[in-house]
């Protein structure tokens, strides 16, 4: 169990118990406070449905786009698009609520299966986008350093990636089939969407090894690739230019360009990536092995600090769309092509209408100066 959004209801406590466990920090949001969050939520939710999916309706229409990084990418834009369908309409029924309290609870069945789904396909998503990084990190270095090898990577290989990527994130999150269950909470006497590991494991040891082997293999170890390989193929990049800085053609230079472009943009999403959930990671293993699932009795721990370790986390699905959009221009031109485009159909429907209209008129006007007075 990765520190990502399952974590926020079994890791960072309830607002509600925390109120009644410690008097001292009773937290109740303002109207200006739920009404700050709900827009914040809303404007991520908004630009990841549609960042994502402009993102996919690119590269689907646009054939020069068609490349292999692009297709992971893609595979990243889909698994993103995850969040604002699942998890975030959750907070956001939270925050209008007041309460952590499950919703949808009535047939029990429905509530369970949400309950799961609400917290499986997010960290489906995470894992996901961790692997497409990972993916187009080996596409760069095979272009860069094995340039002549690149033809190796081939439609049938690229897909059987990408199908690996889900089949392997769908296999890590299959226990919440398992733990994820509507509970109900002994504070408020509500149904909690929470993972438990009993009856059949012990709940707390079994979370915190679960939520430390994955993310040894799934965060620790993929970052350190990504630093070694993008590190190594700067150094490449930067000794080819040394010692064939005079023979290049034009042709070649416009090539390491390309290159450069791209490992730009990999690099913003990475460090974007690391930025997002780097906060919450951080807070997890902090309450885990420091605090021992404790938070001390301080109010900013409770309210201000999970709230803003969750929401950068969910920040991440819209993130990522805007800095394909600003660091390729490919993607620029073609998001400047689709909205000229539509407005144009717009444009020449409303040509067409007032056209019908006008015609109309005139057909009738001529009918009435035929029919003249007797």
């Amino acid at each position: 169990m990765l520190p990502t959004t399952n974590l926020t209801i079994s890791v960072i406590p309830n607002q509600t118990v925390l109120s009644q466990q410690n008097s001292t920090c009773m937290f109740v949001d303002s109207s200006a406070e739920r009404i700050s969050k709900l827009c914040a939520y809303f404007f991520i939710l908004l630009v990841s449905i549609f960042g994502n999916i402009l993102i996919i309706i690119i590269v689907y229409k646009k054939r020069d786009l068609q490349k292999t990084i692009n297709y992971f990418i893609v595979n990243m834009a889909v698994s993103d698009l995850f969040n604002p369908l699942t998890i975030m309409p959750t907070s956001i029924a939270h925050i209008i609520s007041g309460s952590e309290a499950w919703t949808v609870d009535s047939p029990r069945l429905l509530g369970d299966i949400l309950c799961k789904l609400s917290f499986f396909l997010p960290d489906v998503s995470f894992i996901v986008s961790i692997e497409s990084l990972l993916l187009i990190s080996m596409d760069r270095f095979v272009a860069v350093v094995f340039p002549f090898k690149a033809k190796l990577i081939t439609p049938k290989v690229r897909f059987i990636c990408i199908g690996c990527s889900w089949i392997v994130a769908i296999a890590v999150h299959a226990p919440y089939f398992y733990t994820f269950k509507l509970i109900i909470n002994p504070y408020d006497k509500k149904p909690h969407c929470a993972p438990d590991w009993g009856p059949a494991f012990d709940h707390i040891e079994t979370q915190k090894r679960f939520i430390t082997a994955t993310f040894i293999i799934f965060f620790l170890v993929p970052v350190c690739l990504l630093a070694t390989v993008y590190g190594f193929i700067a150094w490449t990049l930067k000794t080819q230019n040394k010692e064939t800085e005079h023979r290049l053609s034009c042709r070649q230079q416009l090539r390491d360009q390309q290159h450069k472009k791209i490992i730009r943009m990999s690099v913003a999403i990475i460090i974007a990536f690391a930025v997002c959930t780097f906060p919450l990671i951080v807070f997890t293993f902090t309450l885990i092995f420091l605090w021992n699932w404790e938070v001390p009795p301080i109010c900013a721990l409770h309210t201000v600090i999970p709230f803003t370790c969750r929401f950068m986390l969910r920040m991440w699905s819209a993130v990522n769309p805007c800095i394909c959009v600003i660091f390729n221009k490919n993607y620029r031109h073609a998001f400047k092509q689709i909205s000229l485009t539509r407005s144009s159909r717009r444009t020449s429907a409303r040509d067409g209408s007032r056209r019908m209209q006008t015609g109309t008129t005139s057909i009738y006007l001529k009918r009435l100066s035929k029919s003249g007075p007797v």
